[in-house]
């Protein structure tokens, strides 16, 4: 082995090391922050104050309040797991235990630039916080209409930082990818994007609402009402595909995978039901197969505005961030009344 390649390996895991050690500072801030008891918009003091980064309450600017801080126990933290994804953002979950927050998970995303967001999640509802700061950037619920934002107070001295930057959208695309790796027959993961009144489409600058977080079947069913047509449709494809033993690799598995489905739904010639359609950077239609192009496995239109966008995975791969964000803007391209997007990852359990 040469000196680079050793040099190399080294660095690596010097990275690994560093990732780690920030994740674990990271969840002894946040348990103490759930110590402390706050509302669901109390903000906290900016940075450079005498009580900066404290919890303060809404409508004033600090100066030494502590927002009704009172004490707690390690018991008010049932457990807590750390992802880090291969561009190097990391994701901490944490679960708390029943009736002892507002929340029932918190989810910290940080950027490799250092930016961060807290996505609280009590039910159905989502709130996203600086993770900086702790001010309230958004608040949404998920129904069966995709994701629909809901109003928060904003304290008066926090500067605003609406929910439309583009970091929010990204890392909501990352807790997305995390969450869908563990999905399981108890819930899955969807990522709800709603456009603001202004926007052409679904990108990064132009949502009102977002939401990664698991919901139950039922939950999925009444806003994809078509996703248990998907999922059957995806174990009868990789059944049908495994029986046959004409492919010659786990990709080539999946690449048949995907055209049996494809095969099955557009034969109902349905329009508001659609498989196997790219675009280009352009966002205009491509060719199976371009050179920078977008695949989508699987467009259900349930309602005007609203479109599931299912993306098929097999064996150990699953969706990542970017992909997420790109078919949630694709779907918009391809119906242009969209206005919700849900993303769903399906992979079947055969």
């Amino acid at each position: 082995m040469s000196r680079r390649t050793d040099r190399r390996t080294e660095i690596a895991a010097i990275r690994g090391l560093l990732a780690g050690a920030a994740l674990d500072r990271e969840a002894i801030r946040l348990e103490r922050m759930l110590r402390r008891k706050y509302s669901d918009d109390q903000p906290r003091a900016p940075a450079g104050q005498s009580d900066g980064g404290q919890w303060v309450p809404a409508g004033g600017a600090g100066g030494g309040a502590t927002g009704g801080r009172s004490g707690g126990s390690d018991g008010d933290v049932a457990g807590r797991e750390r992802t880090l994804l291969d561009d190097g953002t990391q994701v901490l979950t944490i679960r708390v235990r029943a009736g002892r927050r507002d929340h029932d998970e918190q989810h910290v995303v940080t950027a490799p630039d250092g930016d961060s967001r807290i996505f609280e999640t009590s039910g159905l509802t989502q709130t996203i916080r600086d993770g900086a700061t702790g001010a309230v950037l958004g608040r949404s619920t998920f129904t069966a209409a995709g994701a629909e934002p809901e109003a928060f107070v904003q304290s008066t001295f926090l500067p605003a930082i609406p929910l439309t930057t583009a970091v929010t959208v990204r890392l909501a695309g990352a807790l997305f990818a995390v969450l869908s790796a563990r999905n399981d027959r108890f819930g899955k993961a969807v990522l709800g994007l709603t456009a603001n009144e202004y926007a052409i489409d679904l990108t990064e600058t132009g949502v009102s609402a977002a939401f990664a977080s698991r919901i139950d079947q039922r939950t999925l069913d009444a806003a994809c009402r078509r996703n248990g047509e998907v999922e059957a449709l995806a174990e009868q494809a990789v059944r049908s595909v495994r029986a046959s033993g004409l492919y010659r690799s786990a990709q080539d598995f999946g690449n048949k995978v995907h055209a049996w489905i494809a095969a099955a739904v557009n034969k109902q010639e349905d329009p508001n039901f659609v498989a196997e359609i790219s675009f280009n950077d352009a966002s205009r239609a491509a060719r199976y197969g371009e050179r920078n192009s977008t695949r989508i496995d699987l467009f259900e239109r349930t309602s005007p505005g609203t479109t599931c966008v299912y993306d098929f995975k097999t064996g150990s791969a699953n969706i990542g961030d970017d992909r997420a964000l790109r078919l949630a803007a694709a779907a918009s391209r391809h119906f242009p009344d969209t206005v919700r997007v849900i993303v769903i990852q399906v992979k079947p359990r055969s």
